[in-house]
């Protein structure tokens, strides 16, 4: 059975987990069960633990990186090739994930299992503090989400108002260059240009994630573009826009490279990366 966000109380009370019902029920001696929760995504593993949630989590997909604890968690493989036996091994009570980048096949598998599934989606900076407070009443830690809640909520609305108003500049994200991938203005990174003084030129496209040519690049002629890699390959991407004199970002020397774990994940992270595309973004204005 998978549940959506609208239901947290149906499930809770149907997992027997008295630490979510309300008033004197609770205090009455109603069973109490600790949750055995999978996560299936980074993002939904990152906002487990920052709800206070971290030692409820049995298992994580291959991919879930952060925090550092998860390195001692089991792996159950990733969306579209789950390790059925192991995970079923873990015995969960409750597994977490992310409806957009789950295949429709992973999750049949799952639901003809009869596990208990929680499918979550965030689409927007907003959205992360709601998650925090929906995974806290589903793993009984509501004092430390609404706690991870108002910090989140906090500095996001400090980030608003610290760059309100600055000059707008067009910005090409760049998620890969071989081949050439973008990400229209229905993803995340979006709003995190938009917040920085940002547009996105590649906005106005349809698929979350186009591919592009270099051509459409060139006629659009950004201010800035920034590159999703670090290290040596940010570096290498980096460096083939300099063979474009006449590119405008070239010219400047605006080309820089972010981390794509923190400008692109939907998590409490995300703050450092909206810190680091402003800064990139003010250091673009300041050196025109």
């Amino acid at each position: 059975m998978s549940i959506r966000r609208t239901s947290i109380l149906s499930l809770a009370l149907g997992l027997g987990l008295a630490f979510v019902c309300p008033g004197e029920a609770c205090r009455a001696g109603a069973p109490e069960a600790v949750p055995r929760i999978i996560s299936l995504s980074p993002h939904i593993t990152e906002l487990l633990f920052a709800a206070g949630a971290g030692d409820r989590v049995v298992g994580v997909d291959d991919s879930s990186d952060y925090p550092a604890e998860v390195a001692g968690i089991a792996r159950v493989g990733e969306p579209a090739a789950l390790d059925i036996e192991g995970l079923l091994k873990l015995k969960p009570t409750l597994i977490v994930l992310w409806e957009s980048g789950t295949p429709a096949r992973g999750k049949a598998e799952l639901e003809r299992l009869k596990l208990q599934l929680y499918v979550t989606d965030q689409h927007h900076l907003d959205d992360i503090g709601r998650t925090l407070l929906e995974f806290g009443r589903l793993a009984g830690t509501e004092p430390k989400a609404e706690a991870a809640a108002r910090r989140y909520r906090s500095e996001l609305a400090q980030l608003r108002s610290q760059y309100a108003g600055r000059p707008r500049l067009k910005v090409f994200f760049q998620v890969w260059d071989r081949p050439l991938y973008t990400l229209s203005g229905g993803h995340v990174v979006s709003e995190v240009l938009s917040l920085c003084g940002g547009d996105n030129v590649f906005a106005e496209l349809s698929t979350l994630a186009p591919e592009i040519d270099k051509e459409a690049v060139l006629t659009r002629d950004p201010d800035v573009i920034l590159i999703g890699a670090t290290g040596s390959e940010g570096a290498r991407q980096g460096a083939d826009w300099g063979r474009f004199g006449h590119l405008r970002a070239a010219q400047r020397h605006h080309v820089f490279t972010v981390d794509p774990s923190l400008v692109g994940r939907m998590a409490p992270r995300i703050l450092q990366g909206v810190r680091d595309v402003c800064v990139l973004l003010d250091a673009a204005r300041e050196k025109p």
